[in-house]
């Protein structure tokens, strides 16, 4: 079985999709941006209803951040973001759990192999859009998706019946890596803001609870705590989509 964890749905944040958009980006990069971000939260929703054994609530969530997302994808008229994201969603509804009720660890590897294509697709796609004149402003979205990929490692390790060290040999993430890279970013942000007073308050939530939640995120072995990182995740990410929209207007 998996770690244990007391539930309480109200540690649980009900924000779906990602607000990170604004008015100085085309809506097609808009679209591309929000799918970029919930492909992480995704990812997330499924560890996070694997940690909770199968929590009727994380799937309720799953499976309406997975229709919005099938809406944005059926709108875009991608083919190659179509069939990524075709693979990933079959992904996405298997159970985590084998014939044995038991976690599969290969279905825990699965998320993360058929993402890949998705996110990559995503990316060339935002590439020809050109989504960012502002190139500071590409930074705190970049800060944003960071924060998504290190919650969804963090929360992948969490399900992981070995204190993570089977899914870990399978990643190429690295938390603790991610974690000294997104504390040096919200540290240049906040640097390049100072004097925009919209910005940079929404920069300074973010850190703030950043702060909070980044040694829990380095030191997993000693005390996993999903529930809260999952809470915080939605709180940093929310902080940083004001501060994008906030720096674009």
């Amino acid at each position: 079985m998996i770690r244990r964890f007391g539930y309480t749905a109200g540690l649980i944040s009900l924000l779906i999709g990602s607000p990170m958009v604004h008015a100085s980006v085309t809506p097609q990069a808009q679209d591309l941006q929000t799918m970029e971000t919930d492909a992480y939260k995704l990812a997330t929703r499924y560890f996070m209803y694997t940690v909770t054994e199968r929590s009727p609530d994380q799937h309720a969530l799953l499976d309406t951040l997975m229709q919005n997302m099938q809406n944005l994808v059926d709108q875009a008229h991608n083919d190659k973001v179509t069939a990524a994201w075709t693979e990933y969603r079959k992904a996405l509804e298997t159970s985590p759990y084998d014939k044995n009720n038991l976690v599969s660890e290969d279905t825990l590897i699965n998320i993360d192999t058929q993402i890949k294509p998705l996110v990559s697709a995503l990316q060339n796609s935002l590439a020809t859009a050109h989504a960012d004149t502002n190139s500071n402003a590409a930074l705190i979205f970049k800060q944003s998706i960071l924060m998504e990929r290190l919650t969804a490692e963090y929360l992948r390790r969490a399900t992981d019946t070995m204190g993570g060290s089977i899914v870990a040999d399978s990643s190429a993430e690295d938390p603790e890596a991610l974690a000294v890279e997104f504390s040096k970013g919200m540290t240049t942000l906040l640097h390049t803001y100072q004097g925009q007073a919209k910005v940079y308050s929404s920069l300074w939530s973010a850190d703030r609870y950043w702060n909070f939640i980044k040694g829990r995120m380095i030191d997993f072995n000693s005390k996993s705590v999903p529930y809260i990182v999952s809470t915080f995740n939605d709180n940093i990410t929310n902080q940083l989509a004001s501060a994008y929209q906030a720096a674009n207007h």
